[in-house]
């Protein structure tokens, strides 16, 4: 009877074992919460909640993850239309890629000039695609 007191106890971490094993990314779970925390228009829990998966990109040393992980609370922010959170969002996001990316983080940037056009701050919006253009054409 003992054994199988024993078995059963050790039964979830063997499982949490596996899942990491077999390549569970423990940021999934995080970003699900965040997911519903952002559609009970709980922001400010949803930013806290970020916290911890930049936490677990750094423990894992996935650096080079972090400017995606921006961006993706970013979009999800300005979907849920929280357009000044979702701005600061965007613009850590470029900073994190330009740290530890060598492309240039164009995607973020048009999103972030977009981000601004839905902030009705078209003014900004405009002055950041005419920017945008300009270095494209020069490059």
């Amino acid at each position: 009877m003992k054994k199988l007191l024993v078995v059963i106890a050790l039964l979830p971490f063997a499982a949490l074992g596996q899942e990491n094993f077999l390549g569970f990314d423990p940021t999934t779970a995080l970003y699900e919460k965040i997911n519903f925390q952002l559609n009970e228009g709980k922001a400010k829990e949803a930013m806290t909640t970020f916290k911890e998966v930049l936490s677990a990109y750094q423990k894992e040393h996935r650096e080079q993850e972090i400017a995606q992980g921006y961006f993706a609370m970013a979009l999800a922010l300005a979907l849920n239309e929280h357009y000044k959170e979702s701005i600061r969002f965007h613009k850590k996001a470029i900073k994190a890629h330009r740290k530890y990316r060598k492309d240039e983080p164009t995607e973020i940037e048009i999103n972030l000039g977009l981000t601004y056009q839905l902030a009705g701050k078209n003014n900004k919006a405009k002055r950041y695609f005419d920017r945008k253009v300009m270095s494209e054409q020069q490059s």
